[in-house]
Formats: C-alpha cells, structure tokens, sequence
C-alpha cells in the first residue's frame, strides 16, 4: 500500500492540476462566450427588428400598390372614354374642314366673278365718262342758250 500511496498523491495532484487548468480554460472561455451569446442576442434582436420592419413596409407598399391600381383602373376608364369623345370630335372636325374646304373653293370662283365683273364695270365707266366727255363739247355751246 505504500507504493499506491504516491501515486494517490500524484494522482490528486494530477488532478488538482487538471481541476485548475481546466478552471482557467472555463475562465478564458467564459471571457469568449458570454460576449458572444451577448452580441448573439443582440444581433437576433436587431435582425427580428429588421425583419419586421421590412415586413410592414412591405405590407404598407402592397397597400399603397392595391390603391394605385383601384385608381389607375378608375381613371384608366376615364381617359379611354375622354379619347373616345376626343376621336368623335376630330372626326366631326376633319367633316367641318373638309366642308370649309369646299365653301372655300366656292367663294374663291365668285371672287374671281365678282373681280371680272368689277373690271367689266370699270371699263365701262371709262366708256362713259370718255363718252361723256366728248358729248359735253358739242352740248358746250347750247349753254349759252339755257339760262
């Protein structure tokens, strides 16, 4: 029994020396890991933060989207009908201006008439007056007669 007691002892020292080693190791390992399931924590929370707050932003733009498109659909109706009305009045237009066209032409030929009539007057009133003129010389000496 003598010899197993030395080695009892080494072996309480063996694990003394384990004890405090492995103590020192948990030490250098608690300085490690409890930061980190700290900064773990943290960063979970943030990230759930994260993730909700994109999930309403999400939930709000789909709002927003579902409303715009109520609204375009609305004003696309609209606008379909105001183009409709817009094309029935171009095409009334395009008549009324094809009729002026016309109307126009019509004018344009009594015009040049009314200019052939115009000078054919003028001519004649150069006649007349020519006219005139050469009979008031004979009629001149009547004037003396007439008081």
């Amino acid at each position: 029994m003598n010899k197993s007691e030395p080695k009892i002892n080494l072996d309480n020292e063996c694990m003394e020396r384990l004890a405090d080693t492995f103590e020192n190791s948990a030490k250098r390992w608690e300085l490690i890991v409890y930061p980190s399931m700290i900064a773990f924590i943290v960063l979970a929370v943030y990230g759930f933060y994260l993730i909700y707050t994109l999930s309403r932003d999400v939930h709000n733009l789909s709002l927003t989207i579902t409303t715009l498109t109520i609204s375009v659909d609305r004003n696309m109706n609209e606008l379909t009908n105001t183009v409709r009305t817009m094309d029935h009045t171009m095409v009334k237009m395009g008549n009324n201006i094809g009729n002026m066209d016309n109307n126009i032409k019509s004018m344009t030929q009594n015009v040049a008439t009314m200019t052939y009539n115009t000078n054919s007057m003028a001519a004649s009133t150069y006649y007349m007056r020519r006219d005139m003129r050469d009979l008031s010389k004979p009629m001149g000496m009547f004037t003396g007669f007439i008081p």
